[in-house]
């Protein structure tokens, strides 16, 4: 099998909205979603491929290309790759980074989990300091630096870090063809998001201007598929949709982003039995938060010949909506399914086999479906806790 990394050059801001209804007599205002969707992403590298192969959109090709595994969409700043902020990480109202993990419930204390025997994951406070209002941190973190909290060390933000990428609202209206002049009520307001550069999450002492707040970024895929698509990957570079609207994009082979597993983390796997899984990419399972591989004494390992793993407790964000449009026969819009965002932290002690052969499995999906793998749904990173 063929695997390259996908360098995306946007030339404009891209439309990737949520599933809330916007259209004729449905609504008037786009809600954009903070990150292009999996299978945004892997729907229009596959129909680029297919176009620069000069391939006819028949049926044989349509299921060659649901085999290109599509690995998700990040940013990356001077060759260093980007990750989502883990849900483990908390910033206390006066700036500190604090750790959530899971913790014994206190004698006499209840909790609500589904599961009864979960332990509640929460940050060890002093006994003495009061209730706080956690503050909003990063949105993305550099890889080393997310190579350092999954190892269990400290970290403190600085500029290197980034938030969401700004959202960019036009408004339009719908011109009287008799007349040129704007029909009346007839308003409505577009979404999208500016990926060319993100904010930083702090402003940088050694720049000025706009550079001070913001920071020039590449966006990278990585896609993997054999036969005339994995070859047709090699050599990728064409303009090509992404998102609504039709706004253009460069698609462009450029092997040059490693993704593999820091050393530092494979070496902590390699000396543990308590390991962490971070989603890179929104999670779809079975179960809603709880993924179908793990068994009804939630035990279970994400591949066929991995490691057991139990679960003790987890972290997720709230749960998002996702739908989208399909080309393939029957045409029409791809039912509605449950995610579990970006970030969400699941803790898990080994019961068989290595944690050190998750180093091995770094970006690798852990959804329950083939093509919602194959789509770039649940990729996750491992550390230690």
């Amino acid at each position: 099998m063929t695997t390259t990394t996908i360098e995306l050059t946007c030339r404009d801001p891209i439309i990737s909205r949520d599933s809330r209804p916007f259209g004729w007599q449905q609504g008037n205002r786009m809600r954009p979603v903070a990150w292009p969707i999996p299978s945004v992403v892997a729907g229009s590298l596959r129909t680029a491929v297919a176009k620069e192969a000069q391939r006819e959109f028949s049926e044989t090709t349509s299921n060659d290309l649901l085999q290109v595994a599509v690995g998700g969409l990040f940013p990356a700043v001077d060759g260093r790759l980007y990750l989502p902020a883990p849900a483990d990480c908390v910033v206390h109202e006066d700036g500190r980074v604090l750790r959530a993990r899971p913790e014994e419930v206190i004698e006499g204390a209840g909790c609500d989990w589904p599961e009864d025997d979960l332990l509640p994951v929460m940050v060890p406070l002093d006994p003495a300091e009061e209730d706080f209002k956690a503050k909003k941190g990063p949105d993305w973190w550099p890889s080393d630096r997310l190579a350092h909290w999954l190892t269990g060390q400290d970290t403190q933000f600085d500029h290197t870090f980034l938030k969401a990428p700004e959202i960019e609202e036009r408004t339009h209206v719908q011109l009287n063809p008799e007349t040129g002049s704007s029909q009346e009520a007839m308003l409505f307001t577009t979404a999208a998001l500016s990926l060319t550069h993100l904010p930083r999450y702090q402003d940088s002492a050694e720049s000025e201007g706009l550079a001070r707040r913001v920071n020039a970024i590449r966006l990278v895929t990585r896609a993997a598929a054999d036969g005339w698509a994995g070859e047709t990957l090699l050599g990728l570079n064409v303009l090509h949709p992404l998102g609504g609207e039709r706004r253009l994009v460069l698609w462009k082979a450029n092997p040059d982003t490693d993704w593999s597993c820091p050393g530092p983390v494979a070496e902590a796997l390699g000396r543990t039995e308590r390991v962490r899984m971070v989603l890179a990419t929104p999670g779809i399972f079975k179960g809603g938060w709880k993924p179908g591989w793990l068994d009804e004494g939630r035990i279970g390992s994400p591949w066929a010949g991995g490691p057991r793993l139990a679960l003790v407790g987890f972290t997720i964000p709230r749960w998002r909506a996702v739908s989208g449009w399909s080309l393939a026969p029957p045409r029409g819009p791809k039912p509605l399914k449950r995610v579990v965002p970006a970030g969400g932290v699941y803790f898990f002690q080994v019961v068989a086999g290595s944690a050190l052969e998750l180093a091995a499995s770094w970006f690798r999906s852990v959804s329950d479906d083939d093509q919602d793998r194959r789509d770039g749904f649940g990729l996750a990173v491992w550390g230690t806790w």
